[in-house]
């Protein structure tokens, strides 16, 4: 195959083939054939008018394949990398000169915003020093990947820290390119392929799909495809797991700095159990248990003392089994239930959730005629396999999304009457690998 400079300067600028090996080499029509491929062509290793056609498409100036070219500052062979945190700061060093500076502006806002509703980061314009600066250049730039021109390369992006050293995540546009909102001969149109750079400021490459906004040639989807968000999703699972958190355990949308903390602690080393362990016995948790132990057991809204007492020993380790067996030993409850009758008849109803049997009932009748105090009688119901059994499927449907399977639910119901915290059962599931493997697909 003889050698083409057009072909052989674009095999090698998209990272094809390496410096110094000629077209004719065995190389070379593999070269072809894997470009023919991204560019959804017949792969015949043939240099033929469509695919010269192809080396003239416009597209993003980022490299289709890895390892070709050296690494080091500026250079976007490096891949996997991610932002370790959550809130990612961006500064716009120059705009345009095609469109209105507000409308440029907005454009850049919901750029970011297609990836935010695939993944939970936070997107914070700073006039200080940021992760991602955004500049428009024409030619030599400053990143030793001069721009050529209208048409050709669009713009280009660098991959997340450590890639690039300066550069990381910074995404440039090629001001002589004609920059418009919609699609026209006339012109490119700019959000499109800021959110198609913006992808690889996150850490993701170039994919051969042809629906996908990560394919290399202009114009892509500029709403993330489904390809797009797996990939996402999976670089940022570590976020995501934080922020299911807050949704599975405090039942809301993460607060944007306490996911932020969250996720920088992950990266500084802290385990999924230490984290999970913060949540569970956050204070906020703590005070959600406790209220709702008096709506359940007391049929009453907490007063504010008691709330902050019972809040406190939850938080400080007091299992939720223990809690609850105080409240129903408590002198309210039995003013509510002051007979052993309706007393037993009560736990059957709210631990339970049935009426109760006759053996059961007699049994626990018999019992507290002995001698045994409520306490030892609400424990006794806590602990009893029916009532664990019944907690630990829960935890399956709640954190796992699924019938518990039979070895497992046995072993945590096990575990739970032999009294293993509630709060300990909880960190364990959404610890767990297959939560936070899964947890990537329920975002």
């Amino acid at each position: 195959m003889p050698d083409d400079k057009h072909t052989l300067d674009y095999l090698r600028q998209f990272g094809y083939l390496p410096d110094g090996v000629s077209l004719g080499s065995p190389q070379g029509p593999a070269a072809v054939r894997a470009f023919q491929a991204m560019a959804l062509l017949p792969a015949t290793g043939e240099v033929d008018a469509e695919t010269k056609k192809g080396f003239d498409r416009p597209r993003c100036g980022f490299p289709d394949r890895q390892g070709a070219l050296e690494s080091g500052i500026g250079t976007f062979v490096a891949f996997g990398t991610v932002w370790n945190h959550a809130i990612i700061t961006y500064r716009i060093n120059n705009l345009s000169e095609d469109l209105p500076e507000e409308r440029q502006r907005a454009l850049i806002e919901t750029a970011w915003g297609r990836w935010q509703s695939v993944v939970p980061l936070v997107f914070r314009e700073t006039n200080e020093e940021p992760d991602i600066e955004i500049r428009f250049g024409a030619g030599s730039h400053g990143d030793n990947f001069p721009f050529d021109g209208p048409g050709g390369v669009l713009a280009h992006a660098f991959f997340p820290p450590p890639n690039a050293g300066a550069l990381a995540g910074d995404a440039h546009f090629d001001e002589e390119e004609t920059w418009q909102e919609g699609f026209s001969s006339r012109g490119f149109d700019l959000l499109t392929v800021m959110v198609h750079e913006f992808g690889h400021s996150l850490g993701l490459s170039h994919t051969s799909v042809p629906s996908s906004t990560m394919n290399p040639f202009y114009p892509t989807p500029s709403v993330p495809a489904t390809d797009d968000r797996a990939g996402i999703r999976s670089v940022y699972r570590r976020h995501i797991w934080a922020a299911s958190l807050y949704r599975d355990i405090l039942g809301r949308r993460f607060d944007d700095e306490g996911l932020d903390g969250w996720v920088r602690g992950l990266f500084a080393g802290a385990s999924p159990q230490d984290v999970a362990r913060g949540f569970v016995y956050s204070e906020e948790h703590s005070g959600q248990i406790a209220t709702d132990l008096y709506f359940s057991l007391l049929d009453r809204a907490p007063e504010p003392a008691g709330l902050a007492g019972w809040r406190s020993q939850l938080q400080q380790g007091m299992g939720r089994q223990s809690a609850i067996v105080a409240f129903l030993d408590s002198s309210e409850y039995r003013n509510k239930h002051p007979q052993d009758d309706a007393f037993i008849d009560s736990l059957y109803r709210r631990l339970l959730r049935r009426p109760p049997d006759a053996g059961g009932f007699d049994f626990w009748r018999q019992r507290m005629r002995d001698g045994m105090p409520r306490f030892e009688v609400a424990r006794g119901f806590i602990l009893s396999d029916e009532y664990c059994r019944a907690f630990s499927r829960s935890l399956y449907t709640r954190f796992l999304r699924r019938e518990p399977d039979t070895a497992g639910w046995q072993d945590w119901t096990s575990r739970l009457t032999r009294g293993l915290n509630h709060q300990d059962a909880v960190l364990g599931f959404v610890a767990s690998p297959e939560y936070q493997s899964a947890v990537e697909n329920w975002w």
